[in-house]
């Protein structure tokens, strides 16, 4: 079976390296993005999944700036693939997606339940204990094609998106290739999704990042798990932005004001008050700086009890 590979992410590549090792498919192609500026350097590097093309040597990879342009087009038809493969990569457009016999999609959540472009995150934010990947047939309207396969899996009720996201991309590798088993063996039955049992999981926003302590605790910690390592949850301290990237609920309840530092033990811990709750920020970012525990962050900024966490804007 000749296939061509979409992506751009690192979450795709555990799935791009099955392929290529599995004797039965032929890697005829990748797809990927544009090289772009990255990083505080801003200099000019590849996609992870053109990183890892060059490091094998691997031809042809096509990095289109215009999906719809004619020649990208031509390009695909040229290799007569049968299957395109799409993880985390940008919406194809159909005249693009049907040059394929096949063409579907991995996604990392149990569809119809959280279409779109961050369902790890939106996942994690909304308190969910379950999630999982699935396969489906591309179609014009984004991620409500036909379901191929599927895979559920819990939530750690500690795990963040980065993590998540991580073990997701593993999972989803072996749920492409008993994918693509099955389509090279005829075992096609694509199931309707029921559009009633849909949600949504846009692409996060800056406001979408905003701690506000007044929500309870399990709101705020759920952000901040949904939101690590990156972009990272925001707040305000002595009027300078902070990311949170770990926080956990002590279970203990509290009176305090929301966001006031409930506890500045430079030693050990840094505990402050949200919905009611005493919250520990395990891991904090300040701007410009690289992230810190919460008890350095108390030693380095001699933080003192009372002191408050903001919300930003």
């Amino acid at each position: 079976m000749k296939l061509v590979f979409l992506g751009t992410g690192a979450f795709g590549l555990p799935t791009l390296k099955a392929i290529q090792a599995h004797p039965q498919f032929e890697l005829c192609g990748i797809v990927t993005g544009p090289d772009k500026p990255q990083g505080r350097g801003r200099k000019i590097a590849p996609t992870p999944i053109a990183e890892w093309a060059a490091a094998q040597s691997f031809q042809p990879v096509w990095k289109p700036a215009r999906l719809n342009d004619p020649a990208f087009a031509a390009q695909l038809r040229d290799v007569a693939a049968g299957v395109f493969v799409v993880v985390a990569y940008r919406i194809l457009p159909e005249t693009v997606f049907t040059l394929a016999d096949y063409a579907f999609n991995l996604h990392a959540s149990l569809l119809p339940a959280y279409r779109g472009a961050a369902p790890i995150q939106r996942a994690i934010m909304a308190g969910e204990i379950s999630t999982g990947v699935t396969t489906f047939l591309l179609q014009k309207t984004v991620d409500t094609g036909g379901i191929l396969l599927q895979k559920e899996t819990a939530i750690g009720p500690n795990e963040n998106a980065g993590e998540l996201a991580e073990r997701l991309s593993i999972l989803g590798a072996g749920v492409v290739m008993e994918t693509l088993l099955r389509l090279s063996q005829g075992d096609f039955r694509p199931q309707t999704q029921d559009n009633s049992r849909a949600s949504a999981a846009p692409k996060i926003t800056s406001a979408d990042r905003i701690l506000n302590f007044e929500e309870s605790g399990t709101t705020s910690v759920n952000r901040v798990r949904g939101l690590a390592p990156t972009p990272g949850a925001v707040a305000l301290f002595r009027q300078k932005l902070v990311k949170i990237l770990a926080m956990s609920d002590t279970g203990a309840l509290t009176e305090s004001a929301a966001g006031e530092v409930i506890e500045a033990n430079p030693k050990s811990k840094l505990v402050v008050a949200g919905g009611g709750c005493a919250l520990e920020v395990k891991l904090i970012q300040p701007e410009g700086k690289a992230p810190q525990t919460g008890a350095e962050f108390v030693r380095g900024y001699r933080v003192a009890e009372g002191e408050r966490f903001e919300t930003v804007g």
